[in-house]
């Protein structure tokens, strides 16, 4: 009998994790066997993902996210609590095998921390108190689907005078019979006018993208939405997801019109396994209407089928050849580009890959007409875009802002602290100073007005945060992050984390940073993909814009004295069994 298609490994790996807490030795032995794979094979697939386990991980898995806005927001109280109550500490299970306790980088709630998932569902606005109630409830076997939060949509700006393109209702079929009407070359031109661009943070033309696989003769064609929205401090694709699960699904299907394929994937992130019954049941709304899964009425006889495949826990599957590694149930490792992949993608096939905001986006924009979309915005930079605003204000949540708004005009939207140091589009991003407040936020790049590119994530620090420490758990996260595949990145967080170490002791010297600049370079010329070749923005940005903030903390004396006693380190267990 033919072995089936290594495509179904990832959710075999689902099933067993979920079923035993963990995946066993003939778990491994018996994959192998109905995949026709190796046993290190399948062994290299479930050591790559975070939430894949070789031993026990307890009847309630808890992962506690410790990204840089959890950290501000008092993740170190809400570990202790967790450690205290459950009887585990991080990394490993109490001894009755009742509670794993794990740590793991953003799980899209930066806008409600501090924040966790127990057997993958989600609870916000974590405090000791709440904490305490929480595993006191699951100790007495309450189950966690039926105590978890339902997570706040926190929409908190709409372009005023009822402009807004996401958040209107919108009705099923809404934007299929003008595409019938159209054509897919008619689609093609609404989204050149619009000037669409991918919304993940590169920008390329949507139509360009969309063009060059509808190009292409081979077949069959895919479509992929990466929903595997990775970025610490992004959360918009999950809130479109919750809230807009209707125009991502036309989205693809336009796309899937438009270039003749007939079968799209959308790529769920793990840390949303909560929000795949959204998608499924909006997916299974359209099949009953006939508009999914049979010829479509509306568009002349078109068939389409969507299905969600579950990522399993790795920010590099942001990456789109990354993703279509792991959706063909691999190592989620980015290829080498020798081909895109509108030419060769999803198993070798033409293949298109855009975001949830992207799809989202060329729905409204059909719904809608081109003509009224450019109304939006600035000239050279029509429309609207989605920000995920986070850390130091008083209404963290989702923007809708038209193009061309100010940061200035953002910070006081969400009546931000005392800003200072805020990071754009994630730690793979740019920093910027409160001195560049007015600069605009848009798709242009000019020389003269160097506006702000922003895929998604902005994250304000006030005066009171120690850059340092923020630089220091982005340089953790992507040591944690990177697949190893290449030296550069996977040598190079190391090394960068080792000098933040030495300047966050007071130990580093002006070749120190040197070091780092150098390091830095290095990582952006020669890794393999966006991780290694993004890792050190932020660093190398902030050395230049916070100079004397850097400078103030170097060891000029350079006599290996200025050791700074850690004051917490030598009271944490003080701290932690005192009560």
């Amino acid at each position: 009998m033919e072995a089936p298609r290594q495509t179904l490994l990832l959710n075999q790996l689902w099933d067993l994790q979920l079923k035993n807490g963990y995946i066993n030795d003939q778990d491994i032995k018996d994959l192998a066997i109905r995949f026709g794979l190796s046993d290190v094979e399948v062994e290299g697939v479930v050591s790559f993902y975070h939430f894949f386990h070789r031993k026990p991980t307890g009847k309630y898995v808890i992962y506690l996210n410790n990204s840089i806005v959890a950290d501000l927001k008092g993740f170190r109280r809400i570990r202790e609590t967790f450690e205290r109550e459950t009887g585990a500490t991080v990394g490993t299970v109490d001894r009755t095998g009742t509670f794993g306790l794990f740590l793991t980088p953003c799980i899209g709630l930066s806008d409600q921390e501090p924040s966790a998932l127990i057997n993958f569902y989600p609870f916000t606005n974590l405090n000791a108190i709440k904490v305490k109630d929480i595993i006191g409830m699951l100790k007495k076997g309450v189950s966690p689907e039926s105590i978890c939060d339902q997570p706040a949509d926190n929409i908190r700006y709409m372009p005023a005078g009822n402009k807004t393109v996401f958040f209107k209702s919108f009705k099923a079929g809404c934007t299929l019979e003008r595409a019938a009407l159209i054509g897919p070359e008619g689609i093609l031109d609404e989204l050149k006018k619009a000037e669409l661009a991918g919304r993940g943070g590169a920008y390329y033309p949507t139509w360009k993208k969309w063009l060059a696989a509808k190009s292409q003769p081979a077949g069959p064609k895919y479509i992929i939405c990466n929903a595997d929205e990775g970025e610490p401090g992004t959360f918009k694709d999950r809130v479109l997801i919750n809230t807009q699960s209707a125009s991502l699904i036309e989205g693809m299907m336009l796309c899937g019109y438009a270039v003749g394929a007939a079968e799209g994937i959308i790529y769920l992130r793990g840390e949303y396994r909560w929000l795949k019954h959204k998608l499924e049941e909006a997916i299974q709304e359209y099949e009953k209407a006939g508009l999914l899964g049979a010829p479509n009425p509306k568009l002349n006889g078109f068939r389409f089928d969507i299905h969600v495949q579950m990522g399993a826990g790795s920010y590099v599957c942001g990456e789109e050849t990354a993703l279509l590694e792991s959706l063909e149930g691999k190592r989620g490792e980015p290829r080498t580009k020798w081909y895109f992949p509108v030419e060769k993608g999803y198993l070798q096939q033409p293949t298109v890959i855009n975001n949830v905001e992207t799809f989202c986006a060329a729905a409204r924009i059909i719904e809608m007409t081109a003509d009224a979309y450019i109304q939006l915005g600035i000239p050279g930079s029509p429309g609207v875009k989605l920000l995920s605003v986070s850390g130091d204000c008083r209404l963290p949540g989702i923007y809708e802002i038209e193009w061309g708004m100010t940061v200035a005009e953002l910070l006081e939207l969400c009546e931000a602290e005392d800003p200072y140091y805020i990071q754009v589009s994630g730690p793979s991003g740019e920093c910027i100073s409160i001195k560049e407040k007015f600069r605009r936020i848009s798709m242009l790049d000019l020389l003269a007005r160097k506006d702000i590119r922003c895929g998604g994530s902005f994250m304000i620090f006030s005066r009171q945060r120690d850059l340092v420490k923020v630089l220091l758990n982005f340089t953790e996260f992507f040591k944690s992050e990177s697949c190893g595949i290449c030296t550069p990145c996977r040598a190079g967080n190391f090394i960068i984390q080792r000098k933040l170490e030495r300047l966050d002791n007071g130990l580093a010297t002006e070749k120190d940073l040197e070091d780092l600049k150098n390091w830095g370079t290095i990582m952006k010329n020669t890794s393999r993909c966006g991780l290694g070749k993004t890792a050190t923005n932020s660093l190398i940005y902030a050395m230049d814009k916070f100079h004397d903030y850097f400078a103030g903390k170097l060891d000029k004396e350079f006599n290996g004295l200025n050791l700074r006693f850690d004051m917490e380190a030598a009271t944490r267990d003080y701290e932690k069994y005192k009560n």
